[in-house]
């Protein structure tokens, strides 16, 4: 009787042995898979914005083969269609229907090598094929800097008078009845450059290109309502729709409230309506004025 029963426990212990092997590995084979979804997704968050580009209509330009292109362009084309390709004696080559159907210098190619003689372009019959296909690539790239509006450089924003700016923001803006130089805006030069800094201030909703870039974003404050029923109770919640007809909320404790327009008194409070309600009213000395005075506040 006692071999029979250390035989069962022994063969018990085995097979929990088995199965906490078993348990183990399924775990590591889990945690492998997951460890490799990141690195696939990885390529894609660092590559957000050429992607975005792409969507725009824009394509995946070789940096290195565009800049090995601007250093055979610029000394051998540059004096006629000028350094930056949008023309000089010559024609614009960023806006060129040839160079927009090129494709590693299939079509422009020919062009180079046999150049065009009647029209004063000489032959540069030496290039070699990847010569050809680094001048299309910088070509193309030039094109991309025009029509990409994710390349694009602004230019210096700050151009107003801030003084001007804060009298007008504690003035006739009436931003400080919000917002405080000292409290929520406190050092806000220092969270944004001028460019956001002047959409937050022009358009403070959350930004689509933000969240497509991947970017941290602070959702916007819900809008408030306060219905007043004709008996005078007062419910009031957070917004969910509202027109002429109808207000429907979900008032304080959670739950959802809806109300005929015939009967009650709406009272919205909406963070951004003062913000909305100020882009008819503004000048544009006085936009430039109020983020000149944002910019001090460092």
């Amino acid at each position: 009787m006692s071999n029979r029963y250390f035989g069962t426990v022994a063969v018990l212990l085995l097979f929990a042995s088995m199965s906490s092997q078993q348990a183990d590995q399924a775990a590591n084979a889990e945690k492998q898979k997951a460890a490799n979804a990141q690195q696939k997704d990885a390529p894609q968050k660092e590559n957000a914005g050429d992607a975005i580009a792409a969507m725009m209509g824009g394509a995946h330009i070789d940096k290195e083969a565009a800049e090995r292109g601007r250093k055979i362009f610029v000394p051998a084309c540059g004096f006629c269609h000028g350094n930056d390709a949008h023309g000089k004696s010559g024609p614009d080559l960023v806006r060129s229907a040839l160079v927009l159907h090129d494709d590693k210098g299939e079509v422009i190619g020919p062009v180079i090598r046999n150049g065009r003689l009647e029209r004063g372009m000489p032959a540069f019959s030496a290039l070699s094929t990847e010569q050809l296909a680094d001048l299309s690539a910088f070509l193309h790239s030039r094109a991309a800097d025009v029509s990409n509006r994710f390349a694009y450089k602004i230019g210096d924003l700050i151009t107003g008078d801030a003084e001007k700016g804060a009298a007008f923001f504690n003035g006739d803006g009436h931003c400080g009845s919000c917002h405080s130089a000292t409290g929520d805006l406190a050092h806000v030069a220092t969270k944004y450059e001028p460019v956001e800094l002047q959409r937050r201030m022009l358009y403070p909703a959350p930004n689509l290109i933000d969240v497509f870039l991947g970017r941290a974003v602070t959702p916007s404050a819900p809008t408030k309502v306060t219905v007043q029923l004709a008996s005078g109770e007062r419910v009031s919640g957070t917004l969910d729709h509202l027109d002429e007809f109808g207000v429907s909320m979900h008032d304080s404790a959670g739950w959802y409230r809806s109300f005929s327009r015939e009967s009650v008194t709406v009272d919205v409070q909406d963070p951004r309506a003062a913000h909305e309600g100020l882009l008819p009213k503004y000048t544009d000395y006085e936009m430039h004025d109020v983020l000149a005075y944002l910019e001090t506040l460092k």
